[in-house]
Formats: C-alpha cells, structure tokens, sequence
C-alpha cells in the first residue's frame, strides 16, 4: 500500500473515532463521501504522532527513557504509564511477592534531571515538553503481578480516555514491557458499551484508531485478551529485530558499525561532560547496580567480559518510537513497510511483523538488518541532542541539515522512462554538506534494481525498467550528510511508482 494510501486510510479512520457517537456517526458520514478525509490527512503528515508509553522499570527501558527525552519535542505525548511484564513486577502486598522490581521513582528522577537540561534543549529546537506537563503525564497502570488486568488503574484510565477522546489518530500505544494495562483499558470500554446497540461501530472506529507495538510477548494478554476481543486492532509486532539494539547486539550488528555502541564512543558523546541524566545512563560492567533488580548483572565489572566497561547495554525498547520519528525524513511513521530507524516491518493478519534486508556484508536476508544499517546513524543523531543538552549557545553543537527534492517525493513514471531528480541541502550551522543517492531494494515492491548515475551529487538519473509492472515501487534515499562533529543526516525518501 503507496503511503498516502494507508495514511489516508488510518487518519480518515481515526478521524470519525469521537465519542459522543453522534459526531461519529457524521463522521462515518463524511468517509462514504470520498476525497474529503484525504485532504485532511496532507495536515495529519505535519503533524507530530500521537503516543502513549508504557513501560516495565527495565534497566534497558531506563536507557530507553533517556533517549526518549532528547526526542519528545518530536512527539505529542498523551501518556506515560508505568505497567508489569513477566520480568518485572511489584507484587500485591500479599500472596504475589515482587520479582525483579526497580520501584516507580526513577521515572520521576529522570524527569527532575531532564527539568536540568530543559532550557538548553529549548535553545536547539522547539516543541520540547516542560517537565510539569510530562509529570502530568505519568501514571500508574497495572503493576502487581504479569498479565494482571483485573483493577482498574490510574494508568489504564489515562488510556481509556485517550482512546475515546475527540482527537484524530492515528494513537500509537507503545508497550515496552507487558500490554496488561493497555489490555485494561480496552477492557473497561468493552464493559462500558458492549451492551450498546452501537458497539460493534465503537469497537469498528478504535481498532482503526489505535495502533500498538509492540515488543516481545511480555505477557499473556495480547494473545488472551486483545487478539481475541479486538480482531481489528492494527499491531506493529516487534518479535526479534529488537534484539539487534539490546543486550546481545554484538551478535547482530555488522562490525563496522559496532564501533558507535563502544565504551569510547559512548564515553566521549554521552556518559562523560553532558549532564545528571545521562549520568544515569547505563553501559555494560559499569558497576552500578540497578535497586531491585540484581538478577540483571550485567553492570558487574568483573562478569560479562566480552564486553568493555561502558559499552553500550541495550535500549530494547526505543525502536518503538524510533520508527515514528519523522525528522529525519525516512517517512517510516507512513507505513511500517518502508523501513527507517526504527526497524522494518512485513505486513500480516493483525497488522505488521519485523521482516529482513538483505545484509550487504554477507549476502544473506539479516531479520536484524534493517535495524541494525542505522545504527551509526542514529546514535551520531542521539550524540548531538546530547551536546544540546549541555550547551546554551545554538551554535556551539551541531544541527541536522535539510534536505529537499525538487521533483517531489510520490512520483509515477511508466516504464522505460528516464528519470532525474534534483536534491539540495542546506544546513543551518553553515557545514560542508556531501551527497548520496542509494535504492532502499529491500523496502521496494518492484523485484529488481535501478541503475543510478551520478549518486554520489545532488542529482541523479535512472531508467525506470522495462520490466517494471503497473503498480511496483522503487524506494530512492536521498541522504545529505553535514561535517559537523558528529556528523548529521537527513533523508529525503522519493517512492517512484509505475504507472
């Protein structure tokens, strides 16, 4: 599906998604008309993703979190919301002992530590939330066994009005740990209207709504309650890419990009000179335990020593907000199936799973790939926010460039039609810029390749080929790469479809 396709498919969607359901019933209205809801859905492109976070007090979701507050001024956070997993739990005060539990205080730790940062970040880019709004934001779900869903929570309400609000979607409900809390919330609007005559439109309009990632199967209630109960709700299932930005990444990711998760890359970019929070970020055998939580003995010094002290742990979970990121011009937020930060995902029953690219190092189709090709860049990417954080003066870090292209970014050609598109950069700190053009094959639906001239400049040309069928896409980057310290990219995607 081309991306303004499923994008109008789901902002039209969720547009209608108001309660009380007589707005809804207009709305379903306008949808039958047409082309209405998708000239709506060219603002919803602009628009920042909403999301709520949910998450298990893992030490990976701590390093998560951090990440996650240099990036919130490119988010509308609706909620973050605090739920178990079969690793972590609190306990009930009674027959349920804790296992593994980290406590619901370092959240708001790490929130008093971004307020530190707070006014610098402000000086590099707008949008960024003040710390009283994210506090406000969160709330304790379902924490005290796995796949509790019984009471009903601060967290799972938050959820539950988040979903029946008036807003349009797309709402993307991030589960870093367990869904047992967003699971509750579904629940508690199941028991709200299931008795109505309207229920199955209500249920029909959410499930267009709301969109869940999914990480691991952390506990049973996706598979026990919201598969079952929400056949339709849309879920970006991430079952083993992830593992390439965790624990075990020295498996997966390719050697010449390891060196951006190595004790002296995180050292010089992120653990020493850039403030309280990321003081609080963790790294392998760094000799700070995690309260609660000793079973997780990685920061052990003398354990795990294939590792350096201070190379990168694991942030398991931040692909889930990765792939939303918009900036950087990969359009992956558009459809799942393109591929961006956040990894690459296949289409199937429920919605989408992590799929492969082909790795270039060894020829053969990598699941952890299509992670694991940005790696380099996006921690270059984290490296700069970090320097914002630390410096008050705007042109004492480095700033990502623009890029554009000026034939337009949905392009339809026929076969055996010469193609050129011109790319310009620009870049506000006043750096070098270099140029380069490559086919993203994996993310194409036409089964060859394209020939580019001149891919290392602005401009490049390519013959759309003879063979290419009414309906196939070719995936053109377009990436624009400053010198500053580190280096910053930005993309620009071109989708060529044949006509």
């Amino acid at each position: 599906m081309r991306a303004r396709t499923l994008r109008r498919c789901l902002v039209a969607a969720a547009l209608a998604v108001t309660l009380p359901l007589t707005a809804a019933t207009a709305a379903l209205a306008a949808d039958e008309d047409g082309d209405s809801q998708g000239q709506q859905s060219q603002g919803a492109s602009v628009t920042k993703p909403r999301i709520i976070v949910s998450q298990d007090g893992e030490v990976d979701d701590m390093d998560s979190f951090i990440r996650f507050l240099y990036y919130s001024n490119e988010f509308d956070i609706q909620g973050i919301v605090y739920s178990s997993s079969q690793y972590h739990y609190a306990g009930d005060g009674a027959g349920v002992q804790p296992f593994r539990w980290t406590g619901t205080e370092w959240l708001n730790h790490y929130i008093d530590l971004y307020e530190q940062i707070y006014p610098n970040l402000r000086k590099h880019a707008d949008g960024y939330p003040s710390p009283a709004k994210l506090r406000s934001l969160y709330k304790i779900g379902n924490i005290d066994n796995v796949s509790e869903m019984d009471k009903v929570t601060e967290g799972s309400e938050l959820i539950r009005k988040v979903i029946l609000d008036d807003q349009p979607g797309p709402l993307y409900i991030q589960s870093w740990g367990g869904l047992n809390t967003t699971a509750r919330a579904l629940k508690s609007i199941q028991e709200q209207y299931q008795n109505d005559r309207r229920w199955p439109e209500i249920q029909r309009r959410i499930s267009q709504k709301v969109v869940i990632y999914n990480i691991l199967n952390q506990d049973s209630t996706l598979n026990g309650y919201i598969k079952p109960n929400w056949p339709d709700m849309k879920i970006v299932d991430n079952q083993s890419q992830f593992w390439s930005f965790a624990y075990l990444w020295t498996r997966q990711v390719p050697a010449a990009n390891q060196y951006a998760l190595r004790a002296p890359y995180m050292e010089q970019n992120f653990l020493t000179g850039h403030g309280a929070l990321l003081e609080q970020y963790r790294t392998y055998r760094d000799g700070k335990p995690t309260p609660g939580d000793d079973q997780n003995n990685r920061w052990r010094p003398e354990q795990n020593l294939t590792y350096g002290v201070h190379d990168f742990i694991s942030e398991g979970d931040s692909p889930s907000f990765m792939y939303l990121l918009d900036f950087n011009g990969l359009r992956s937020s558009e459809n799942p199936t393109y591929g961006g930060w956040g990894g690459r995902f296949a289409t199937n029953a429920t919605g989408w799973i992590d799929t492969t690219d082909v790795n270039p190092n060894t020829g053969a189709n990598d699941r952890a790939y299509p992670q694991t090709r940005w790696v380099a860049d996006l921690q270059n990417d984290f490296a700069a926010r970090a320097d914002w954080g630390v410096t008050a003066k705007y042109g004492d870090a480095n700033h990502n460039p623009a890029a554009s292209v000026r034939e337009g970014l949905d392009l339809r050609a026929k076969a055996g039609k010469t193609l050129t598109l011109h790319g310009r950069g620009s870049d506000p700190d006043g750096d070098s810029l270099t140029y380069r053009w490559w086919e993203y094959t994996d993310a194409d639906t036409y089964a060859g390749t394209v020939a580019l001239s001149g891919a290392d400049t602005a401009t490049t040309s390519f013959t759309v080929p003879a063979d290419a069928k009414p309906g196939d896409t070719i995936h053109l980057v377009l990436e624009v790469t400053d010198n500053g310290a580190p280096a910053l990219k930005h993309y620009q995607r071109v989708i060529v479809t044949v006509k």
